[in-house]
């Protein structure tokens, strides 16, 4: 039996890429690598087309599975989010900044990985 190409979990999880990518790209802006700022852009876009690429390829059943893996996705980038901001609050004494706003990013796509691997699968 052939393996499906696309599916909603990848592009769930190709969505949290992209959103972290965006997330990180004003950090290298206001540090002025703007060499990884460029490479941040094009990978933006290769992901995008993949994306779209995946979109496309999915069926109907597929494509309400990822509209609910997105609201999920968003669900975990917000409490991503929030425990950054109480992490760096502890830490450092401030939540503020560009760094916090990356790095709970980064957090909240980990935590869908997470979900996405233990939840049941249809």
């Amino acid at each position: 039996m052939a393996r499906a190409i696309a599916s909603p979990a990848r592009l769930s999880l190709m969505v949290g890429l992209m959103l972290v990518l965006a997330l990180t790209l004003p950090r290298y802006q206001m540090a002025g690598l703007d060499t990884r700022e460029t490479l941040g852009y094009i990978v933006l876009g290769v992901l995008a087309l993949a994306s779209l690429f995946q979109w496309r390829l999915l069926d109907g059943a597929g494509r309400s599975r990822f509209l609910r893996m997105l609201f999920t996705l968003l669900g975990c980038m917000v409490v991503g989010l929030v425990v950054m901001a109480i992490y760096s609050t502890l830490v450092d004494g401030m939540a503020l900044g560009l760094a916090v706003l990356s790095q709970g990013a980064t957090a909240g796509l980990l935590l869908h990985a997470v979900v996405l691997v233990f939840s049941k699968r249809d």
